[in-house]
């Protein structure tokens, strides 16, 4: 293993796609690798040509929209009306992040403007919605169940296609008059360098799949809150043209841009 943080996966997408194609050396990233490339940022590789999708290993369950338990609202509609009367912010893992594109979609859909706070990471920005320097958040139910159980932050919504596990009161914006507002929570991802001969990509698509099937696996995955998925390349390929065209529509809708 070897870990290249920083720059919202820049740094390690680059390193693994200039290694040597020869499929001893892979990418694992999270879908910030499309998002960064659909918000039209100027990157040292082409996500599409440079990388060889393998599989993705699982996709999260949709975001929660949250708020810190100080914020009156207690419904999406509340919500709305609250951040019509005044300035809320929110939150996002870093500029360009899906998390950030959704924030905004869902406050041009709502009519309203937030004030947009990127954080170095998913962390810092749950640590911030915690201590009230932050009114709204979108993230993930594995990241933040336990706080929702401790009162500490409330729950509105969901951008799940269906209601989220072990939540099922909780409405999505889907229900909530949001047509077609949908989104999966990020997904996990391997990826080759280009170049790296179909025979070993099949092998380790194989080799891949044939663990992520296992049942414990499976269940240790889910219980984190991952849908498994261990597809062949091609959908994972499909997957990421997918996600690619829905987040530069977004980024388009939304004005967000690289900076």
């Amino acid at each position: 293993m070897d870990n290249r943080p920083g720059a919202s996966g820049i740094i390690a997408t680059d390193t693994a796609a200039k290694a040597n194609p020869d499929g001893y050396t892979l990418l694992q990233t999270s879908s910030s690798v499309i998002t960064a490339a659909a918000m039209g940022r100027k990157l040292p590789y082409d996500v599409m040509k440079d990388l060889a999708p393998i599989t993705n290993i699982g996709t999260a369950e949709g975001y929660l929209v949250l708020v810190n338990a100080g914020v009156p609202a207690k419904s999406i509609p509340e919500l709305v009306a609250l951040a019509k009367s005044k300035n809320l912010l929110y939150g996002s893992p870093g500029n360009g992040n899906g998390i950030h594109f959704m924030t905004e979609s869902m406050s041009l859909r709502a009519g309203i403007k937030m004030t947009h706070v990127p954080y170095k990471g998913l962390a810092p920005a749950i640590t911030a919605i915690l201590s009230g320097e932050l009114q709204v958040l979108l993230a993930p139910p594995l990241a933040t169940r336990a706080h929702i159980e401790s009162g500490k932050l409330r729950a509105l919504a969901s951008v799940s296609q269906k209601r989220v596990t072990g939540m099922p009161d909780l409405p999505t914006m889907q229900e909530l008059g949001f047509k077609g507002f949908t989104l999966l929570g990020g997904w996990q991802g391997v990826f080759a360098p280009a170049g790296v001969p179909a025979g070993i990509l099949n092998r380790l698509n194989k080799s891949f799949a044939k663990a992520i099937n296992q049942n414990e696996v499976q269940t240790f995955m889910q219980k984190g809150g991952y849908i498994p998925d261990g597809g062949s390349s091609a959908e994972f390929r499909a997957l990421l043209q997918s996600d690619f065209k829905n987040f530069r529509d977004l980024a388009k809708t939304t004005n967000i841009r690289a900076y």
